[in-house]
């Protein structure tokens, strides 16, 4: 079996250099993988070599101005077809804020649209016809893949894929994140068959996307499989002797969202700062701030060497803030699965770490308020609890959600004092939206894509 796999995403690079998958893909002496990658190639090259591995430098190509505005239009008819989407909420929020002030009369003309016969599906089949990657149909000529696989669900400058698609080469699409079937709006290219995380994101693709349930597999998260090896994670007498307290410290960890879309942040932080100092609860508390990378570090320098606080960065090459440019470095993963498996209180603004935390049957607390500020509903964090994709989380009653100050105290006091509280809410939204929860998501993932180059790659 030849594969491409086409990593242009944080994601992707994860699951795909991170984990064992190219071990797992690379065990059988039949196979050959070319990574098509738009990182550094000095580093990506530095993260696996094997003679049956190739990596080549990713081309980033733009797309003929007729299918950018096609995809335009086809954005349109998307979201008049999908109301309740997590992508028509946005554009719709986003709106009242004039960031969008032709969204009505645009919807108005894609429901016109609509009642004359077209589709974004039919949109989005008629634009593959447009633009070349000549580099990628060289490499199809020397490589003879069987199939491409790629993560990103708006890979608007990525020509490969379209050309792919005309010299009939199978399309996989590996789901990279929660929300992505429901945020992202449009496919740009439309896969033949995909993996998926869970059974919530089966039926999202198939809601969202008309994916067929034949054409897809649950296969779990790639970057989940080290939170199921917990013994294989830094231990928490080393962990608590790096940030410097007692093992028997309860561990409160808050992660922070892009400081651009959440303006809340800091606020927080000053609120957790004042309640742990003052240690109102039944035990020792300190304050663990885990950074997100796609957020503004120097936003955190005031914080650092307060009492009963740790700041923590990502580690990583370059910054995700406002692009994907950030390479995480080998320890990255390690460091962030111990966090999390020395915490014992997560808090967040409405990131999907909340399912990395149910992995560890930790309490959340969602904090679903604006700590004092006035914000309008464009840029308020509660917009985040609204979106479709966030729905099981409050669905299955697996977190606290708070809406001020007082209620986040006594959150905060329930979780640190009786830390079982909601576990079997935790565990159906695990399985709900993991499923897999064994650590063999790779064999899956592998197993999954021979099965569909064996049945003969049924297409869409």
């Amino acid at each position: 079996m030849n594969l491409i796999l086409v990593v242009d995403t944080v994601q992707f690079y994860r699951d795909v250099f991170r984990s064992r998958l190219l071990d797992t893909l690379l065990a059988d002496a039949a196979n050959r993988i070319v990574v098509y990658c738009s990182f550094n190639q000095e580093a990506t090259t530095r993260e696996f070599q094997h003679e049956r591995l190739r990596i080549v430098p990713l081309a980033r190509k733009r797309p003929h101005w007729l299918a950018s505005l096609l995809f335009s239009w086809a954005k349109d008819l998307w979201t008049i077809e999908h109301p309740d989407s997590s992508h028509t909420q946005k554009r719709m929020i986003e709106a009242l804020g004039n960031k969008r002030r032709s969204l009505a009369p645009r919807l108005a003309l894609a429901r016109l649209a609509r009642w004359f016969g077209f589709t974004s599906h039919g949109i989005i089949r008629f634009m593959e016809r447009f633009g070349h990657d000549e580099a990628f149909s060289k490499l199809i000529d020397e490589e003879k893949p069987d199939a491409v696989v790629f993560s990103n669900m708006i890979p608007s400058d990525l020509e490969c894929l379209k050309e792919a698609r005309r010299r009939g080469i199978p399309l996989i699409l590996a789901v990279a994140s929660w929300d992505n079937p429901t945020s992202k709006g449009p496919l740009t290219v439309i896969p033949d068959f995909a993996l998926v995380w869970s059974t919530e994101m089966k039926q999202e693709m198939a809601q969202c996307h008309d994916l067929p349930a034949e054409l897809m597999a649950i296969v779990g998260v790639i970057y989940f499989e080290n939170y199921f090896a917990p013994e294989r994670l830094m231990p928490r007498e080393e962990f608590c002797a790096k940030i410097g307290v007692p093992p028997e410290t309860r561990i409160i960890q808050f992660a922070t969202g892009d400081s651009s879309i959440i303006r809340c942040n800091q606020p927080f932080l000053r609120l957790l700062q004042k309640f742990i100092a003052g240690q109102p609860f039944e035990h020792p508390c300190h304050l663990l701030v885990r950074v997100s990378p796609k957020d503004i570090y120097s936003l955190y320098k005031e914080f650092e060497g307060l009492p009963h606080t740790t700041i923590q960065y990502p580690l990583g090459e370059g910054s995700a803030y406002g692009r994907h440019s950030w390479i995480p470095l080998a320890e990255e993963d390690y460091e962030r699965a111990s966090t999390l498996k020395n915490t014992d209180v997560l808090l967040t603004c409405g990131s999907s770490i909340i399912l990395d935390a149910a992995c560890f049957d930790l309490p959340v607390v969602n904090l679903a308020y604006d700590c004092g500020l006035d914000l309008p509903p464009w840029l308020s964090v509660k917009r985040f609890f609204r979106y479709v994709h966030a729905q099981p989380v409050e669905q299955e009653n697996a977190t606290w959600m708070v809406n001020n100050d007082n209620e986040l105290r006594a959150a905060l006091a329930e979780c640190v004092n009786h830390p079982e509280i909601r576990r079997e809410e935790r565990r159906r939204l695990l399985l709900r939206a993991v499923t897999h929860t064994d650590g063999k998501t790779c064999e899956r993932w592998l197993d999954a894509v021979t099965a569909y180059l064996a049945a003969g790659a049924p297409r869409r």
